[in-house]
């Protein structure tokens, strides 16, 4: 089914209702949250705004999605990435790269030649203005980089080996993968040079149990690291810091400081104005919220239901500038 593309800022279906989403406003400090459903079908989207208030929910309707969400910001623009179920019996899938402008509309974006399948995972990061794009196929990780024309540079393998989970940042010019582990006990990163060198990774203990996903925003000179860690019955956020001079935190508990919340889905981060801005989907689909302040304080954790309405979350992902 052919996606209806509603402008957020005029023609949103929200949760609950049919009140078009007031327009949205491109300041520093605001983030753009977007998550599917649990069983696809919509890609719902708001905004916490720098104050503090959110956007009431706009949906893209009859968006069959397909996985594989992620987004960035690049000069108030958002890019998001998807797989797309185009065909349902049997589901067959393609990419698709969503642009949502200023005002709220959206449009098509280009893609990089394809690979001939659909691959595992993809994320994306701001290189000096272009999209960075890593997508992972078994122990595979490509990466495409975005040219100023829309075309898109030919896949390059990264030398990562064997891997669980990946998320990807910038700092600078340098862009930063981070993985874990196939058996989720270790966390490394690898950085990639402007001059397209890749260093040998660093690695650290996971110390927090089995760390099923990784998510990862460069906020200041510090390298912030999420993940989710599967404990026993226990589906747990959890974090450090690789800081400036090379050194490593050691993992620990979010929810031990920011609250409890229910058996973690997926996570997403971003940084917002030198702050670390981080969601959680849960396996029940609620949506929960918080922030790591510069000083290492963690906001108590949200529902964003309660302030942007009610959706049933799955994947997430969350970009800001």
């Amino acid at each position: 089914m052919r996606a209806v593309l509603v402008p957020l800022a005029v023609g949103a279906l929200l949760a609950g209702g049919t009140t078009p989403a007031q327009a949205a406003p491109q300041a520093v400090g605001d983030v753009q949250l977007l998550t599917a459903t649990q069983y696809g079908l919509f890609l719902n989207h708001t905004i916490r705004y720098a104050n503090g208030t959110w956007q009431p929910w706009g949906t893209l309707q009859n968006y069959e999605y397909g996985g594989q969400l992620s987004s960035v910001m690049i000069n108030g623009v958002e890019h998001v990435f998807t797989a797309k179920i185009y065909q349902n019996m049997p589901p067959a899938y393609t990419y698709d790269h969503l642009v949502r402008d200023a005002a709220g509309n959206w449009t098509q974006g280009t893609l990089p030649a394809g690979d001939g399948w659909i691959d595992d995972a993809q994320a994306v990061a701001n290189l000096n203005g272009h999209i960075a794009l890593v997508r992972k196929l078994h122990d595979v990780l490509s990466l495409s980089i975005q040219q100023a024309d829309g075309t898109w540079s030919a896949w390059e393998t990264l030398p990562t080996g064997p891997i669980g989970s990946f998320s990807v940042t910038v700092n600078g010019g340098v862009l930063r993968v981070i993985v874990s582990t196939s058996d989720g006990t270790q966390i490394g990163d690898y950085e990639r040079a402007a001059d397209g060198t890749w260093s040998q990774p660093t690695w650290v203990p996971f110390n927090g149990g089995t760390a099923t996903q990784v998510a990862v925003a460069q906020v200041g000179v510090d390298l912030q690291v999420a993940a989710v860690a599967h404990n026993g019955s226990r589906y747990e956020v959890w974090h450090a810091v690789r800081h400036a001079n090379g050194s490593w935190d050691q993992f620990g508990y979010v929810e031990g400081v920011a609250g409890d919340i229910p058996a973690v889905q997926q996570i997403a981060v971003t940084n917002s104005r030198g702050v670390l801005q981080l969601v959680a989907s849960t396996m029940d689909g609620g949506l929960f919220h918080t922030i790591r302040f510069s000083n290492g304080t963690w906001q108590r954790f949200g529902d964003v239901s309660s302030a942007a309405g009610k959706v049933t979350a799955g994947d997430v992902t969350l970009a800001g500038q």
